[in-house]
């Protein structure tokens, strides 16, 4: 029986630490339903582009990727919820972008837990709930 939803965020640079425990995520997704905004398509194909890697390649491993994990448009609670999420930030600290809020916000609306390598998100939304470290996972 899948756990509750997972929500991926992975636009950081990862150490071979953090590659070591999304990969070993991502073996493990038959035991959970793992979620990400649509929107994650568009920034995997920015930052390939961005670092020059051939698109054709990325495009074919996103798509192999489909049964894994559930790409989808972002609901009208998440979407609130994200602007909520955004609005936990401080002057001086900054503010959550919309992008991580978004991920934040999936994993806080369908009770599931976002995973992410982010260490500045994860400071500013920690008493949110809904949020781990990729770093601090135990396999």
């Amino acid at each position: 029986m899948p756990s509750p939803g997972i929500t991926l965020n992975f636009r950081h640079r990862k150490s071979k630490n953090g590659t070591k425990h999304s990969n070993f995520l991502f073996r493990r997704a038959d035991q959970a339903i793992l979620i990400a905004p649509d929107l994650l398509y568009l920034e995997v194909i920015n930052t390939a582009q961005r670092c020059g890697v051939p698109l054709e390649s990325v495009v074919e491993l996103l798509e192999a990727q489909k049964y894994l994990l559930q790409m989808r448009a972002v609901s009208d609670a998440e979407r609130k919820k994200a602007l909520q999420i955004i609005a936990q930030g401080h002057d001086k600290s900054g503010y959550p972008s919309i992008y991580d809020a978004l991920f934040h916000a999936m994993a806080l609306c369908n009770e599931g837990v976002l995973v992410t390598a982010d260490k500045r998100h994860f400071a500013k939304t920690e008493q949110l709930g809904s949020i781990c470290l990729l770093s601090e996972l135990s396999f």
